[in-house]
């Protein structure tokens, strides 16, 4: 089965999208919104180093997959950190409403 290709304007358009999103998740402070946009950074960047018609694309997506994967590395901690305070709150809450 062959992989379907993209048109060249189609995959410039995607890289640029890749970068946009990569941008919020370099500026978000939010571990929740900075995990959210590097991942899809990462989607994006997978679907053009798939699919990109040219190999100079194809390694410009693939060093763009590359930044978004060691940058939600590096985020997944704070962000299991920052979901597990947000577990004990609501947990506490749901407690003194019971009571």
């Amino acid at each position: 089965m062959k992989t379907p290709k993209l048109k060249d304007s189609s995959s410039t358009t995607l890289l640029a999208l890749a970068v946009l999103c990569l941008t919020p998740g370099l500026i978000i402070l939010s571990p929740d919104g900075r995990l959210f946009f590097l991942v899809l950074a990462g989607l994006i960047s997978a679907v053009v180093a798939v699919a990109a018609p040219s190999g100079r694309k194809k390694l410009a997506a693939g060093l763009g997959l590359l930044v978004a994967v060691v940058m939600a590395l590096q985020t997944w901690p704070e962000y299991r950190a920052h979901a597990d305070a947000w577990k004990r709150h609501t947990s506490k809450q749901l407690e003194s409403r019971g009571k």
